[in-house]
């Protein structure tokens, strides 16, 4: 039994109201009709023709629907590619894959109730008076939203080297596990494509179904033999033929090793039915050397005894040139004479703090130009590297150079 009573703002049984203003027995849907229609007039606006009221079901409060807040771009994506994939463990900030993009996941809260209504519609008839009940599945005051990042793939670098290939002697030894392209899909946070394109800057090549990499060691005296061969073969290193060095080698090296080396630094430039011609580029080859002679010793060199053995490494018609060494290499002028150490980027922490403290503990002052190739692989997208210097950095003008430097803020 519903009532209208001097209290317009319930709704409920004889019991719950006493002294009725007046008693009409009415269905629930004229009971509502009559409340809204009153709430309307009490407002002062025209009642509408077609209502949809809210009312709590007996699974609400379970709460166990979860909030995206979606851009139409995001949206349109979903939409067409029909599936997306979160991937993190339980110490890693959770990430959202797309088929080529990845974006972290962040928890929001709103102070403003968000009610999942599963069955309100949009485009209701108006063209008569309805009471639509609608049920609220879930009342949430927490939301995720998506914010576009560059891929995580560290790990990945350090789960291939666990494998890593150092020549047929060795594959009977406990190499660690290797792992398949779905092992690493189900590990790295980052989308199939930007995966698969890490892999390809890694050098990574598919062997028996498993992805692997050459050991460090293994591959630099794999190129040495590659260059080796060029200068005894009399061979320009603008047209290595890859077949024939591939047979040459066969005995020092496997033929997938010697031409794997030659993709990885150098390109293509024709192909016959006998032989395939690879022009080796010059910066790969220069940086090779470069890291070789660098990597060789703990401690500095001298900047121009460096320069000349560096020089004298190369193929005839290469120039050892510095912009070669972004990266991976830290010049001191400030020092008499100059000097130069092995500083790669490749090995520094990927979290900013870390990586700032241990650049610090190498160099106290950095300018400019000499910090940016250490920070470049951290900066994400919407993210600019001058932000991050002045997160981490406080600037100060060198009073020898005139030039702004960089020093860290935990120093006095």
């Amino acid at each position: 039994h519903y009532y209208i009573t001097n209290n317009l703002s319930m709704l409920g049984d004889e019991e719950e109201h006493s002294e009725p203003l007046e008693e009409v027995l009415l269905t629930e849907e004229e009971a509502l009709r009559e409340a809204v229609t009153l709430r309307s007039e009490e407002a002062g606006v025209e009642s509408a023709r077609s209502t949809q009221v809210l009312y709590f079901d007996e699974e609400y409060g379970k709460n166990d629907v979860r909030l995206i807040e979606l851009s139409p771009e995001m949206l349109n994506i979903l939409k067409e590619e029909k599936s997306f994939v979160l991937r993190g463990d339980g110490g890693e900030e959770a990430v959202l894959c797309t088929t080529n993009k990845t974006y972290t996941v962040r928890e929001c809260t709103t102070s403003n109730s968000l009610l999942l209504t599963p069955e309100l519609a949009a485009d209701i008839d108006t063209s008569t008076h309805t009471i639509t009940p609608r049920r609220v599945a879930s009342c949430n005051f927490v939301y995720y939203e998506l914010k576009l990042c560059r891929a995580k793939l560290d790990k990945m670098r350090e789960i291939l080297n666990r494998s890593a290939y150092s020549g047929e002697e060795n594959e009977t030894k406990d190499k660690g596990e290797k792992v398949t392209i779905e092992d690493l899909l189900s590990n790295i946070q980052a989308s199939e494509q930007e995966l698969k394109e890490g892999l390809d800057e890694l050098g990574a090549i598919e062997m028996n179904g498993y992805w692997r990499v050459v050991e460090h060691e293994y591959k630099t005296s794999a190129v040495s033999r590659i260059l080796t061969l060029l200068e005894e073969m009399n061979w320009s290193w603008e047209k290595v033929p890859l077949i024939q060095s591939c047979h040459t080698l066969a005995d020092l090296q496997p033929r997938f090793v010697t031409e794997l080396c030659l993709r990885l630094y150098g390109n293509q430039v024709s192909e016959t039915e006998d032989e395939v011609l690879i022009k080796l580029c010059e910066d790969k080859i220069c940086r090779f050397y470069g890291q070789y002679i660098l990597s060789s010793s703990a401690g500095k060199f001298n900047l121009t005894e460096f320069v000349e053995v560096w020089q004298d490494s190369l193929p005839d018609g290469m120039t050892a040139d510095m912009t070669y060494l972004r990266g991976l290499a830290l010049v001191n002028k400030s020092s008499t004479p100059h000097t130069i150490s092995y500083l790669a980027v490749s090995d520094l922490p990927i979290e900013p703090a870390r990586r700032f403290a241990y650049l610090f503990s190498r160099q106290e002052k950095w300018s400019h130009d000499d910090v940016i190739p250490y920070l470049e692989d951290l900066i994400g997208p919407g993210q600019t590297v001058t932000a991050l210097l002045l997160k981490h950095c406080r600037s100060t003008t060198d009073h020898k150079t005139k030039l702004k430097v960089y020093n860290s803020k935990t120093r006095s």
